[in-house]
């Protein structure tokens, strides 16, 4: 049996869903609710992730975490849908943009995020509750990070030079997508699956630089068709009853 602790919301879940939906794999859905409830950090869920972090998978009572590991688990156990090059080089790129949909991607769009969503919803609460807050997280460079922000919040230095290291990696993507349909080669694969919940997340952003596909038209054309596979709707769809 596979089970999914994820939030609706969550970028990473959603790649996961998206890798689900594309194996055709069923799943129970264990929805964490985040907000003011914030079961991710909930002892029964640190249990289960002592980072606090969704997503989280449970397979026949294996847990396995970080949501790029989930997706190579996946194509490890349930290969009969290939999700991963079969040529060495094209793998390894495939891991190369997996590495860089988190360590550039995810880390600057959670950067640029916090100042246009978190600091408004967290307004009226005083530094004290905040620092409460942080401490709630297990592991010390969560704590740290969340505590800084909250303290200090996101410079406007930050926001720009996070928007820069995203448009650069866009730019490489472009190039990719100039010389192959897909990230990594031929066939639509994990790389693609790894990097596709953070353009919708720029959009949602307002970053318009970045989603201007007239400046990138082979990225254009690769997030028409990302969009029109069946996996886009069904793991980016929301339940927000859940969230």
């Amino acid at each position: 049996m596979l089970a999914l602790y994820h939030m609706w919301t969550s970028t990473c879940s959603k790649k996961v869903r998206i890798c689900l939906h594309e194996k055709g794999l069923e799943w129970e859905n264990r929805a964490v609710k985040g907000g003011s409830v914030r079961e991710n950090l909930a002892p029964w869920y640190l249990k289960i992730n002592p980072y606090g972090v969704v997503p989280s998978l449970d397979h026949d009572g294996r847990i396995i975490t970080e949501s790029c590991v989930i997706l190579e688990y996946l194509e490890d156990v349930f290969a009969d849908v290939r999700l991963r090059p079969e040529d060495p080089a094209a793998r390894a790129s495939m891991r190369w943009w997996l590495d860089k949909s988190e360590s550039v991607v995810h880390k600057n769009i959670n950067i640029i995020s916090h100042n246009r969503f978190m600091a408004a919803r967290m307004a009226d609460i005083g530094l004290e509750e905040k620092r409460a807050m942080a401490e709630r997280y297990p592991k010390l460079a969560l704590r740290a990070e969340r505590m800084r922000r909250y303290r200090d919040g996101v410079s406007v230095e930050e926001e720009t030079l996070a928007e820069g290291l995203l448009a650069e990696l866009l730019d490489e993507m472009e190039e990719t997508l100039g010389t192959s349909p897909w990230l990594a080669g031929d066939e639509f694969s994990l790389a693609d699956i790894s990097i596709t919940p953070f353009l919708e997340r720029f959009q949602v952003n307002g970053l318009t630089a970045l989603i201007d596909w007239t400046a990138r038209p082979n990225l254009g054309d690769w997030w028409r068709r990302i969009q029109e596979r069946p996996s886009f709707d069904a793991g980016m769809a929301l339940d927000m009853a859940d969230s």
